[in-house]
């Protein structure tokens, strides 16, 4: 594909920026001058889209957040970020869709990072359809708080997209998660239909127990997708279906450190911003400052995970009074947990005769007091089904 046919620049150049500041390190698409991405570790560009939603926003609005992000100064380390500008809006909006769909099976074909600012959640559909092209197995999560799956036939494709990915075949998704739902917001019907599938949903409330939680789902995601209606309204009043409740600004950058340590993580896509009258610029702050974490996770972000690795301590574990059996893996000097799945009926495409997933440590102390951790026990059953 003319990958660079794919973008528009940006007009506005964002001078007099500090030497420090992103704005003066960040590889800019301008007219003329598209980044050299063989000297990127990521891309980062908008999709203003909104045809998928029930709002209408002025596409230059995103602009405002690039503006927030660029003012920001650097971490202690540094990395090679190409902006590449605005994804060119096709005539229909399924357009725009197979568009955002090659750019990035093109970016991961590159074996670059994709960074999406969008735009209604719905583009979701072309992170998925991306794997789909790719012929990769994959895991997604999405932070929402509510399930996008169409029992009304609203029609509205930022609140259905999730029955879409559903039905796509071939069909590649492996696991589902969603992070942060309110149980108020949701038919009691999808509810269930995720629970049937051996789909993972946490509640709001759980997660803001222990924000730490969020991290072994991360840990084990190929994309995901994060919906700014799941912070709440009074610390993102810019926003497409806000709501009272959410996580707060700093749990929404903590989250974005998380993914970006993620060594399987190949896309984010950050959706359902819409300029409101805030003139505080308080969205678009606070969109620029997740971002920021997400870079300074990346550059620390951790290898891939071997059982035999040197830096591992492995703890057998007998579960259910010793009906199950599975092995604990700590990486020292990450302090980070995976934990063994039995594979009992075999799955074709899952060629090991064990499978790891990422989890926590309490995961484990739940497992050492013989009970089943409920992560380890939703891939048991996804695994070894009929």
């Amino acid at each position: 594909m003319e990958f660079e046919l794919s973008f528009q620049p940006l007009i506005n150049q964002f001078k007099d920026f500090q030497n420090s500041q992103l704005g003066q390190s960040i590889m800019t698409y301008t007219k003329g001058d598209f980044p050299n991405l063989a000297e990127a570790d990521l891309v980062v560009f908008s999709v203003p889209e909104y045809r998928g939603t029930k709002h209408e926003c002025d596409i230059d609005s995103i602009e405002n957040i690039r503006y927030q992000l660029y003012q920001l100064f650097e971490g202690q380390e540094r990395l090679r970020i190409a902006d590449l500008g605005q994804l060119i809006l096709g005539e229909k909006i399924t357009d725009t869709y197979q568009l955002l769909t090659d750019v990035l099976v093109e970016c991961e074909q590159r074996n670059l990072f994709t960074l999406i600012i969008g735009g209604g959640q719905d583009l979701t559909l072309s992170q998925y359809r991306s794997c789909v092209e790719l012929g990769k197995l994959s895991n997604m999560v999405c932070f929402d708080s509510r399930f996008d799956i169409d029992h009304n036939q609203s029609g509205v494709a930022s609140l259905t997209y999730l029955s879409e990915i559903i039905k796509i075949q071939p069909n590649v998704l492996f696991n589902f998660t969603n992070l942060g739902y309110q149980t108020y917001l949701n038919n009691q019907d999808s509810i269930k239909l995720l629970d049937k599938l051996y789909f993972d949903a946490y509640r709001l409330g759980e997660i803001r127990q222990n924000i730490e939680e969020v991290e072994p789902s991360l840990r084990n995601a190929d994309f995901v997708s994060f919906d700014m209606g799941c912070v709440r309204i009074s610390d993102n009043p810019s926003v497409i279906s806000g709501s009272p409740n959410g996580f707060t600004s700093e749990e929404a950058c903590q989250i974005m450190r998380y993914a970006g340590i993620s060594s399987r993580l190949k896309s984010l896509g950050i959706f359902n911003y819409v300029r409101s009258k805030d003139t505080n610029f308080q969205s678009e702050k606070l969109i620029a400052q997740m971002i920021w974490c997400f870079f300074e996770g990346f550059f620390h972000k951790m290898k891939r995970f071997k059982p035999n690795d040197d830096d591992m301590v492995k703890y057998h574990i007998s579960l259910s009074d010793g009906e199950f059996n599975t092995c604990f893996y700590k990486n020292k000097k990450l302090d980070k947990w995976w934990v063994e799945i039995p594979l009992i009926n075999l799955k074709s495409q899952i060629p090991n005769e064990n499978y790891f997933i990422p989890c926590s440590y309490n995961d484990y102390k739940t497992a050492v007091k013989g009970e089943i951790p409920e992560r380890w026990w939703k891939a048991f059953q996804k695994m070894n089904q009929e």
